[in-house]
């Protein structure tokens, strides 16, 4: 890891923090119905999921009028999230957390350009989302192979990339049996923001003289645990609703 991408992470890091503080200090202009609908959680809180959505609309509204289509954010999106996988697997996890950054941005920027430019479609959302599960697994491809020496912390990277799909599936399996599931937690945006930000502080971490590998193994560790708790609790309810 080098300086330069230590000075990343940090960078990533104090923009975080920025706009959580304007997130505190401001509210929400407007309020976007699926964020009401679905709610936040204790990692990822409606309001700033408000904010977040609120400038999307201002960013997508403006590649509207450069003349961006949906489907080439789509596949910009797509490229920028194997370039986050192959930067974590070379150990430059603050380049990956930017390149995971603007992939996350281009994922919520296709279906606002798409509204926009009355574009949307079933089939566009298909492939919105299956373009979602290449973005994850590329990531974690990418961790399993910094990773190479080290059993445990590939283990613990499957489990976080199976819970994840997992509650995937649940949210997928409740709109086909047409049923609301439980909340839960670790859903696409939230699994986002932690493997981001856990990049970001790995790469951060150079400046106390430590090594990227313990912070991505508790982020890891983290998504492992919640993301399959939140399926199991999801798919049980759906099964006892049907």
């Amino acid at each position: 890891m080098t300086r330069v991408d230590t000075l990343a992470g940090l960078a990533l890091i104090a923009g975080a923090l920025i706009l959580l503080l304007i997130s505190a200090l401001k509210a929400p202009a407007t309020r976007h119905a699926r964020v009401t609908r679905e709610g936040g959680t204790a990692f990822l809180g409606e309001k700033l999921m408000h904010l977040g959505y609120g400038w999307i609309d201002g960013l997508a509204r403006g590649c509207a009028r450069a003349g961006f289509s949906a489907a080439t954010v789509s596949w910009l999106s797509l490229a920028l999230g194997l370039l986050a996988g192959v930067l974590a697997a070379c150990g430059r996890p603050g380049a990956a957390a930017w390149a995971l950054t603007l992939s996350g941005l281009g994922d919520a920027l296709d279906g606002a350009i798409a509204r926009l430019q009355g574009t949307a479609s079933r089939g566009g959302a298909v492939l919105d989302s299956a373009l979602d599960r290449y973005v994850e697994f590329f990531l974690y491809a990418g961790l399993l192979y910094f990773f190479r020496a080290q059993s445990f912390a590939q283990l613990l990277a499957i489990i976080a990339l199976f819970g994840g799909f997992m509650v995937t599936y649940s949210t997928a399996k409740a709109e086909a049996l047409q049923v609301k599931p439980p909340r839960g937690w670790m859903k696409r945006a939230e699994r986002l923001v932690w493997l981001t930000g856990g990049c970001a502080a790995a790469a951060g971490a150079g400046v106390f003289g430590l090594g990227p590998a313990p912070v991505l193994i508790g982020v890891c560790a983290v998504i492992a645990v919640f993301a399959n708790l939140s399926a199991i609790v999801r798919l049980r309810a759906l099964c006892q609703s049907v």
